[in-house]
């Protein structure tokens, strides 16, 4: 099993997801750093899947509902790199209609050397959504994928709870003004019980007015009332909030995540926020902490797509053939996979996506509405895993690729 100290913590938190879940009561939550967070009464799913979610809904398999089949495109849109995922995706219009924001280690192993932390957040462009080129600092731009020219748009700062890992960046843009929630995390911590990923994890904002240059916020925008820089052990501690998915709707942020519950595992939870984005204590939990939307539901992706929320993850219980190898079963159980709900707090799962035929996981997505070719199409993002190399025996959890496919935008 992989440790924060050793670099990939994002990864340990990563292989938490598929590992052995236990069970407790409800732990306290705090919407940033000084009150609690107001949860109102739990909505069970009426519709959870094939896997038990923890809600006391019935368990109904849901097939995909005549949803149009993905088209796949071979070519990624980056590459290159040592480890990267979670694009986010946004159309802003002009010369370079899309801007992608990513994160992870561009040119050396967890960014050794570079005085950026571990995970970093990066920032491309592009005319077309299939040529890309990547912010290299001073106003240049690299379309050569040669990440030894990237630097990042944001990383750690010296807070204790912001200062190893920034990452996943969900970023909204309202009034040409760019918006930005991401995970950040503590430096490593030593091995803890109620801390399965040898951290503290929390989400973060940040505001920009060109998407480059970001002022972070003052404070978490959820993190758990009792963490501190030095943990002591909570074996039936809730929390680890982090993979935000921010929307802005009817004047109201919404903000899904993912986050740790003892006996569901890594489970998705919704806040919402009707004042600023950064606004100390703005976030409120829309349910129960104990009763997530849905367990098992990690890196969770929503978006609207007419009338009905779409939501997407990289779930575990994706059957794998008898001869896949121990080093690789926590990572090629989990794959792509699709919710949809009408409130976004009731969902129902769909089928998995199967991975790409040269890839053995598909993680991480992100999703865009937008038009091309004169249809409105739904794009998934995504990152490839490096998976077995020939003749070094074990399997590479590295993220090698990003790539995108899309299906004809039905609700």
């Amino acid at each position: 099993m992989f440790r924060a100290r050793d670099g990939p913590g994002q990864t340990m938190r990563n292989f938490i997801i598929a590992s052995a879940l236990l069970l407790a009561p409800l732990a306290s939550l705090h919407a940033a750093d000084a009150s609690e967070l107001q949860a109102e009464p739990s909505i069970p799913s009426s519709d959870p899947g094939c896997r038990d979610t923890g809600s006391k809904g019935p368990v109904v398999p849901s097939k995909t509902e005549n949803a149009p089949p993905w088209q796949r495109e071979a070519t990624p849109l980056l590459s290159g790199f040592v480890n990267m995922y979670s694009p986010c995706v946004v159309e802003t219009g002009g010369e370079w209609r899309y801007r992608m924001w990513f994160f992870g280690w561009s040119a050396r192993h967890a960014n050794q050397g570079m005085g950026w932390g571990c995970d970093a957040i990066f920032h491309a462009r592009s005319r077309d959504l299939k040529t890309w080129e990547v912010w290299s600092g001073d106003n240049q731009w690299d379309s050569t994928m040669n990440p030894e020219l990237w630097r990042p748009v944001l990383h750690a700062s010296e807070r204790w709870y912001d200062n190893w890992h920034n990452g996943d960046p969900s970023v909204v843009v309202e009034n040409g003004r760019f918006y930005m929630a991401y995970s950040a995390t503590s430096k490593p911590i030593a091995k803890t019980p109620g801390y399965p990923s040898d951290m503290v994890l929390c989400i973060m904002g940040a505001t920009s007015d060109d998407g480059i240059h970001w002022e972070k916020s003052t404070h978490p925008l959820l993190i758990r009332k009792e963490d501190t820089a030095t943990p002591r052990p909570e074996p039936e501690r809730i929390g680890d909030f982090q993979r935000p998915c921010l929307r802005r709707e009817g004047g109201v942020w919404k903000l899904w995540f993912d986050y740790w519950v003892p006996g569901k595992g890594v489970c998705l939870g919704l806040a919402e926020n009707s004042g600023g984005l950064v606004d100390v204590n703005g976030f409120t939990l829309k349910h129960d902490p104990a009763e997530p939307l849905l367990a098992n539901w990690p890196n969770p992706e929503i978006i609207r797509v007419g009338g009905r929320w779409h939501s997407f993850a990289d779930p575990a219980g994706y059957p794998m053939p008898q001869n896949t190898p121990p080093d690789a079963v926590p990572w090629v159980g989990r794959q792509l996979r699709e919710a949809v709900s009408d409130d976004g707090i009731r969902w129902s799962q769909l089928d998995f996506i199967k991975p790409d035929t040269d890839a053995p996981a598909c993680h991480v997505p992100q999703a865009l509405v937008t038009e091309q070719d004169g249809k409105v199409w739904l794009y998934l993002f995504y990152a490839t895993q490096t998976g077995g190399r020939p003749g070094d025996g074990r399997y590479h959890y590295e993220y090698d690729r990003i790539r995108a496919m899309r299906r004809e935008a039905t609700p």
